[in-house]
């Protein structure tokens, strides 16, 4: 699933919660003046993942932004293959490194589209993005990105989907020599 259409399921079920919270709030005779102020949340830095564990939190997960090699799609445009480390810490419902997290890797500031359809010689599988873990368990996903060129580093940024945090890890490879 493409990042665009990410957006859109989550604006989706944005309006989907606030409208079904406006309801319970209209039931339970609540008035809006009378709620208590929201909790104010403060941006928390960037946190990089080359720390001595090599990994971060973000909300209920673990994630390692573990490696990455270069490949060829369909078309032998080259690709970066993204390897991540996506552990479900403390969600007590399954969860997959796709609906859970939000991964986003830029080349020189300029955001990398996802390849879906890589030549047969990358090994790649992108079947792990999707499969769901428990509390507790671990599992490698790789994502493939279409690369603008082959020689400028790459960034690698996730953060967890669908939260209010501005939490982030981070993480630069470099293609180049």
């Amino acid at each position: 699933m493409n990042t665009l259409a990410r957006k859109i399921l989550s604006f989706i079920m944005v309006v989907v919660f606030l409208f079904a919270f406006g309801i319970f709030a209209i039931a339970s005779g609540e008035d809006e003046t009378e709620t208590q102020p929201s909790e104010t949340v403060t941006p928390s830095a960037s946190t990089d993942s080359n720390s001595p564990t090599g990994n971060a939190r973000v909300g209920d997960y673990e994630v390692i932004i573990d490696s990455c090699r270069l490949a060829k799609d369909y078309e032998k445009k080259p690709v970066v293959i993204v390897k991540y480390i996506f552990t479900n810490v403390d969600d007590d419902d399954p969860a997959s490194f796709m609906w859970s997290i939000e991964d986003h890797v830029f080349q020189a500031g300029v955001g990398l589209n996802e390849s879906y359809f890589l030549d047969d010689s990358a090994n790649y599988s992108s079947d792990n993005a999707t499969k769901e873990i428990k509390k507790g368990a671990s599992i490698t996903v790789e994502v493939a990105y279409v690369l603008n060129d082959t020689t400028s580093d790459v960034q690698v940024e996730v953060s967890e989907y669908l939260s209010f945090s501005n939490k982030k890890i981070t993480k630069t490879f470099k293609l180049g020599s």
